[in-house]
């Protein structure tokens, strides 16, 4: 992957190489983290959090109650209770890496738009050039 990046950046003129490196890096993971917390979901994001919070304190407080308890049926409640909980979170956090993944993806598109809108502004006065004559 690195040896199609150096070829990339070899065919790139001075100024795109510029506008590439200022946007070509990937985010680090707690940019990607930061980043969900921004834009018009952010209140969804948050929201989310705070039910995935709620959900591993539930496995937390059933799995301590299963160990205390003595009778079969509240042991049953409360690996209910913790398995509800586990499922929950990972339900959540699969969300969430999908919506990250979402934000990367087009992340890389709007990059790949950029460079087409650029190579268009470039081709045009030629062909501008060409009608004319």
């Amino acid at each position: 992957m690195k040896d199609i990046d150096k070829s990339i950046r070899a065919a790139l003129a001075a100024e795109d190489r510029e506008l590439f490196e200022e946007f070509g890096g990937e985010q680090s993971l707690f940019e990607m983290i930061a980043e969900s917390f921004r834009g018009r979901q952010r209140w969804l994001m948050i929201g989310m959090h705070c039910n995935m919070f709620v959900l591993v304190a539930l496995a937390v407080v059933s799995a301590i109650e299963f160990f205390r308890v003595e009778s079969t049926r509240a042991m049953i409640a409360w690996a209910t209770g913790f398995i509800v909980g586990c499922l929950g979170t990972w339900t959540i956090k699969l969300w969430w890496w999908t919506r990250t993944d979402r934000n990367a993806l087009t992340r890389e598109i709007k990059r790949v738009e950029l460079q087409i809108a650029r190579l268009a502004a470039r081709l045009r006065p030629a062909d501008d050039a060409a009608e004319s004559s």
